[in-house]
């Protein structure tokens, strides 16, 4: 697993991790910060190409999903948090490894909402 913005020496370069796999829901690593006062964002990279990354709160509610393309950067992120003043669980779409400054509410009609929808413990929308 890569730490943000790296990769493991088996991915090319030698830089420790800064993410533990603390679980796992549906096959996917829930992850947490090695050091509880580093930055909580997901990494930016993955080191195995076409994996996903749930990230939960301290209360084991849904925070965050990343999920990772075969050239190992992030297609999208799902996040349950405040977007436009309301708490929503929303899309962010990646383009080349960034942001490309789209959100999406998601809705339970939604694709990616059934998709995932088990993950979402603790959502309400």
């Amino acid at each position: 697993m890569g730490s943000r913005g790296s990769f493991l020496e088996s991915g090319g370069f030698r830089v420790p991790a800064k993410w533990h796999t603390v679980d796992y829901v549906e096959g996917i690593k829930v992850l947490a910060p090695k050091d509880s006062k580093a930055s909580k964002s997901l990494p930016d990279r993955s080191n195995t190409p076409g994996t996903s990354y749930l990230k939960l709160n301290t209360d084991n509610v849904f925070s965050q999903l990343r999920v990772f393309g075969d050239n190992r950067l992030p297609i999208y992120d799902i996040d349950y948090g405040m977007h436009q003043g309301k708490k929503t669980l929303h899309v962010h779409y990646y383009l080349n490894g960034n942001r490309n400054g789209k959100t999406i509410v998601l809705h339970k009609e939604d694709e990616l909402y059934k998709k995932y929808k088990s993950l979402f413990k603790g959502v309400k929308i």
